[in-house]
């Protein structure tokens, strides 16, 4: 499947048995982002992990 980058625009290649939740990068600006939806394809900004401060 080809999308765009929410970030760049760059076209970006998705795997056919890509799944909800999976964070995948753009070739062109190193984005992560998270795939929120496959049907329709919908892709978003991969929230930054959250600090472990080991507690």
């Amino acid at each position: 499947m080809d999308t765009q980058c929410v970030s760049c625009s760059d076209t970006l290649q998705i795997p056919a048995d890509s799944y909800q939740g999976e964070i995948v990068s753009c070739p062109g600006c190193s984005a992560e982002l998270e795939i929120h939806s496959t049907h329709p394809l919908e892709l978003a900004i991969a929230p930054e992990p959250d600090e472990d401060w080991g507690e």
